[in-house]
């Protein structure tokens, strides 16, 4: 167990130098895209309203009041910040959730003999669509009741000591969970089997979300963090959970 957050972070070492390779490249461009079309989308819309809200409540307020103009934009902006935060992070993840999936695919097969059956087509691309929303949406129902119930924690008096501890955690988890799922869904891996597995190996994946977690708050490598994370997570099921789970998908499709 003590070796887990060495493989984590050394899986992020090997990750680096595969994305520069040719045939990667359009999965690597492309959450780049979704991610500043997106955020532009966001602030654009964002911002208006906010003008507008402001310009609204200043309405309300008699003439000597006007200097707290500043101070309603300053509190909108933080809380549009954290929404936008929230949003962002959800929005960039299902739409580059194909993309991400696609990626997944190439880095195993570049680095195992497994060759996929699935061509690049416009019904490929339609069922991994389907697919991956699918799984986004079982990820943000495993989630939101559990977020909810921590920030439930963080109202408790004592309790509420460990509770940003106990986010933390969490936060870390759900970033495991969610690049990880990548490669178990390819090889059809249930999403509830997938969370048994890593479970066995907690270090391993607390330390690859603390590593994501980091990244995102880096300038312009934010920007690289989701592909460099699947791409890791993907080697990692190739090391760790790949034998675990060797003909599942051909077992699987027997026994329907």
């Amino acid at each position: 167990m003590i070796t887990q957050p060495f493989t984590a972070a050394g899986a992020f070492i090997k990750a680096i130098p595969l994305l520069s390779k040719r045939r990667l490249r359009l999965f690597l461009l492309a959450p780049i895209v979704a991610n500043i079309a997106l955020i532009a989308l966001l602030y654009t819309v964002a911002l208006n309203y906010m003008t507008v809200a402001v310009d609204e409540m200043m309405a309300y307020m008699p003439d000597w009041l006007a200097f707290l103009n500043w101070l309603f934009y300053l509190i909108l902006n933080i809380v549009v910040g954290l929404l936008l935060f929230y949003s962002f992070s959800v929005g960039v993840n299902i739409l580059a959730a194909p993309f991400m999936a696609f990626l997944a695919e190439k880095v195993e097969e570049q680095q195992t003999d497994k060759v996929f059956d699935e061509v690049l087509n416009v019904r490929t691309i339609s069922l991994t669509v389907v697919r991956s929303l699918k799984r986004e949406l079982q990820k943000l129902m495993y989630f939101l009741p559990r977020f909810i119930g921590l920030l439930v924690l963080s109202f408790i008096p004592l309790v509420n000591a460990v509770s940003p501890v106990l986010l933390l955690l969490f936060s870390a988890w759900m970033l495991a969970l969610q690049y990880m799922d990548y490669a178990f869904d390819n090889n059809k891996v249930s999403f509830s089997e997938m969370r048994g597995a890593l479970r066995e190996r907690p270090l391993l994946c607390w330390t690859f979300g603390f590593i994501i977690m980091v990244g995102v708050t880096i300038p312009i490598l934010n920007l690289f963090v989701m592909p460099i994370a699947v791409v890791a997570a993907t080697l990692l099921w190739i090391k760790l959970y790949s034998d675990q789970f060797k003909n599942y998908a051909d077992l699987l499709s027997q026994t329907k």
